[in-house]
């Protein structure tokens, strides 16, 4: 699912790279391979694997939008530029909202195995397993959903905002009122952002925080993957 945004802009020089935090960082999660410890359970790494390829795609698609929201020139896109580069990202967004969910499909199948489970131990891993990698997806979900709400939050104010402008133009003011319009009219009209890209550095800056959880979710499935998938 995972592809480069079509977005038609310059981007703008990266920002410094932040300090290094003295914190460990979570396990990278990566796709089950071959358990030589103990055999696999085959039908479990099966659904886990389905689950954690939705959630490494979204990765991916996570890392393209926030690269784009925080460095993409909104404010010097003409309306046709800065209309294609939202509607990439709300293509985007949606794309990561529909893997989430069948990402989430798989995890409940590990549900069930954990909670059929007769060993405790493995019962115990399973849904541990299966609880952080499904953290994981929620969250990609929330981010998808928040980026496409407040877009469209956005839009929708523009659009008011013009469609105020139109009725003006349909009801010129009066010669006598159009001194006292002018002072009371602000220099940016109510829903037009003074900086497209202000806004949409906030949201970028919005996936950035969701994404510091999902990859301590991902860390924790990752700690427990092998436990939880072997030993049939």
């Amino acid at each position: 699912m995972f592809m480069l945004l079509p977005i038609v802009a310059v981007l703008a020089a990266a920002d410094p790279a932040p300090a290094a935090s003295s914190a460990p960082r979570p396990t990278p999660l990566t796709e089950i391979g071959r358990v030589r410890a103990l055999p696999a359970c085959v039908p479990i790494v099966a659904h886990a694997n389905g689950a954690i390829t939705q959630a490494l795609d979204n990765d991916r698609t996570l890392a393209v939008l926030s690269t784009n929201l925080h460095n993409t020139n909104f404010d010097k896109l003409n309306f046709m530029q800065r209309k294609n580069a939202i509607d990439a990202l709300m293509k985007q967004a949606e794309l990561m909202r529909i893997a989430s969910s069948a990402g989430d499909v798989e995890v409940k199948k590990l549900r069930e195995y954990a909670a059929a489970s007769p060993d405790p131990k493995r019962k115990e891993e399973l849904k541990t397993f299966a609880d952080a990698l499904g953290g994981a997806l929620y969250r990609q979900k929330k981010a998808a959903v928040e980026l496409m709400r407040d877009v469209s939050i956005m839009q929708g104010r523009e659009d008011a905002a013009e469609a105020r402008g139109l009725m003006r133009a349909a009801n010129p003011v009066p010669p006598y009122a159009a001194a006292q319009a002018a002072a009371n009219t602000p220099a940016i009209l109510p829903g037009v952002p003074d900086s497209y890209n202000k806004q949409f550095k906030g949201i970028g800056d919005v996936l950035d925080d969701l994404t510091k959880g999902i990859q301590m979710d991902e860390g924790t499935a990752a700690d427990h993957s092998i436990a939880a998938t072997s030993g049939c």
